[in-house]
């Protein structure tokens, strides 16, 4: 008779004021996955997850399907949660919480890795890198791997092109933000007029795109970016309302000014014409085609960049940015980062820059960088975490990285089954839903990408 299906053990509470959520599956592997959770607004549900969930604001992973193989290979799964917002102070301290807890109250793990997506994921970079006599590895999905500054300063830099050449006023709110909602509901009908607007306006919207490589893609199930200026401008309106927008302009960024204790990104010190031929030579060909469709002159509009006004930021709220995961790269233990090559909520530029520090203040031999050749962001399927977190395992259990090669790492999450090769795509729409989710081929490439335009050595 087959062995019946035994539910895990699910301990639930509260930690100095932090939910936690454990789950023990009936024969326990000895090792522990401690989750943190993705970026929430504020003001939403803020529930504790021990893995990714439909629940979490933002792009998705098959949380279903990868908790159940995660629970058959015997992993105790844990997590926190406390607030929305810029969780990461919270997190920081909470996730140690919890450990000791588990340790007390559950059992002694062989091992505990931390891992978790987009800001999760450079949470677990920097927990790593705070504790590495805790933690034994780190495991990150489509991070802001190069720390929030870099990712703050790419939102600003986009918003600056917004502000200074979409805005018919020139008065969007940079820093230090007064009305975060009026700000947020002016800046989304300035992007949104934009893409719907004349060619120059969508030539100036892309053109927000590239000087941050932000990629004008929603569409999860493809790895091609899109080449066609109204079409990238129909996609990038989303990434930028999604994913950058209330973050920069809106009531998110209204709470991280309100406990940094002021404004904590800057740009007066930028050359955006400089900016811009950082940028990769794929939204550079975009934008330029898009300004030669426009009849317009890309010259003129970076000339108004560089003499537009600036925003300067406050140091000891910069500086609490730095101390809350504004700098990782240290990497005393293994780390695995995983990133969709086509990401515009956080591009893949950030894994460049990530490496670049590791390369002058960390031990590279501890950095191992995958990517996946897929468009937006998290687009990731069950099999090709799974098949991620095998690489972390055999990396702590041997000291070698093994055979990480595109090919053997397809090869690996090839033997999974459809359900477990399911991604989500934004794109599909909402009245289509069951076919949001689709198996696909696993995605893994081998990929250099260019460093961010603009990234800081803290």
């Amino acid at each position: 008779m087959p062995t019946p299906h035994l539910e895990p053990q699910v301990h639930t509470g509260t930690l100095d004021g932090a939910e936690y959520r454990v789950e023990m599956p009936a024969q326990w592997n000895g090792t522990l996955l401690l989750y943190s959770h993705h970026y929430r607004q504020p003001g939403l549900p803020c529930p504790a997850l021990a893995v990714p969930s439909d629940d979490e604001l933002g792009p998705r992973l098959d949380g279903g399907a990868l908790r159940g193989l995660l629970h058959e290979r015997g992993y105790a799964l844990a997590g926190t949660a406390r607030t929305t917002g810029w969780m990461m102070e919270d997190t920081l301290r909470d996730q140690v919480l919890l450990h000791d807890w588990f340790m007390a109250d559950v059992g002694r793990p062989e091992r505990t890795y931390v891992w978790g997506a987009s800001p999760g994921g450079l949470a677990s970079i920097t927990l790593a890198q705070l504790h590495p006599r805790r933690f034994d590895g780190a495991l990150s999905l489509s991070a802001d791997a190069s720390g929030v500054i870099n990712q703050m300063l790419l939102r600003l830099d986009m918003g600056h092109v917004v502000n200074t050449l979409l805005a018919p006023e020139h008065d969007l709110e940079l820093g230090l933000i007064s009305d975060p909602q009026g700000n947020f509901d002016k800046a989304n009908a300035i992007i949104a007029g934009a893409a719907r607007g004349d060619a120059l306006s969508r030539a100036r919207l892309i053109l927000s795109g590239a000087v941050a490589s932000i990629e004008p893609l929603v569409d999860g199930h493809t790895d091609r970016p899109v080449t066609d200026p109204e079409k990238a401008a129909e996609q990038l309106v989303w990434v930028l309302i999604m994913a950058h927008s209330s973050i920069l302009f809106g009531p998110a960024r209204k709470e991280m000014e309100e406990r940094a204790g002021g404004n904590p990104i800057w740009n007066d010190d930028v050359d955006y014409r400089a900016l811009y031929a950082r940028t990769t030579p794929a939204l550079r060909e975009l934008t330029e085609h898009a300004y030669r469709e426009a009849g317009a002159d890309l010259d003129a509009d970076l000339a108004a960049l560089d003499a537009a006004p600036r925003v300067s930021a406050d140091i000891p709220a910069r500086n609490y940015l730095v101390r809350t995961a504004g700098f990782p790269g240290l990497t005393p233990v293994p780390v695995v980062t995983v990133h969709n090559t086509l990401d515009g909520p956080t591009p893949v530029g950030h894994e460049r820059s990530l490496a670049d520090r590791v390369a002058l203040v960390g031990d590279p031999g501890n950095l191992r960088q995958l990517f996946v050749d897929r468009g937006f962001t998290c687009g990731l399927s069950p099999a090709e975490i799974m098949t991620a977190l095998d690489v972390l395992e055999h990396r702590v259990a041997t000291g070698e990285w093994g055979d990480t090669t595109a090919e053997t790492l397809n090869a690996a999450a090839g033997k999974y089954s459809d359900a477990h090769r399911r991604v989500y795509n934004f794109w599909i729409p909402q009245e289509r839903e069951d076919e949001r989710y689709a198996p696909l081929a696993p995605a893994f490439t081998e990929f250099t990408p260019l460093p961010l335009p603009r990234s800081y050595p803290f």
